[in-house]
């Protein structure tokens, strides 16, 4: 594995919340965001850092509640699919990407495709796997 595939653990403060991230590839690549499924963490992307590492950089954070993540009150954070999209979209620009590969898998989908809709400029691509509908969220 390059040094530039490693994973690194880092912490950045998003929306007021402390944040766990994984990180992996270099700097300067397309960037790939990795919002993950429920009750999952960055953890499950664990696999494909290292495959991808060397040519992506891999973005993989811990939602709020999630993870290694602080967990805000309600008062301070909804914890439905619109605020994770919220909180997605301001880690995005936290890390300033302008243009970014979003990896969709389980609720997490819920969540990227939200994000896709704000500003769908600045989505290059979308993956899919084994995403969810929510009848209750979106209608029929």
């Amino acid at each position: 594995m390059s040094e530039s595939a490693a994973t690194r653990h880092c912490h950045a403060e998003i929306g007021g919340v402390r944040t766990f991230y994984r990180e992996a590839g270099p700097s300067d690549a397309p960037a790939v965001l990795l919002p993950h499924g429920y009750p999952c963490s960055s953890y499950q992307y664990r696999r494909l850092r290292p495959a991808l590492g060397d040519r992506w950089r891999l973005l993989a954070p811990d939602f709020p509640g999630f993870g290694y993540s602080a967990t805000p009150s309600r008062d301070r954070f909804a914890f439905d699919f619109d605020g994770y999209a919220g909180f997605l979209e301001r880690f995005a620009d936290a890390q300033a990407l302008d243009r970014y590969v979003l990896y969709l898998h389980d609720c997490g989908s819920q969540i990227g495709l939200r994000l896709a809709i704000r500003p769908p400029e600045r989505v290059a691509a979308l993956i899919i796997q084994n995403g969810d509908i929510y009848e209750d969220q979106l209608g029929p």
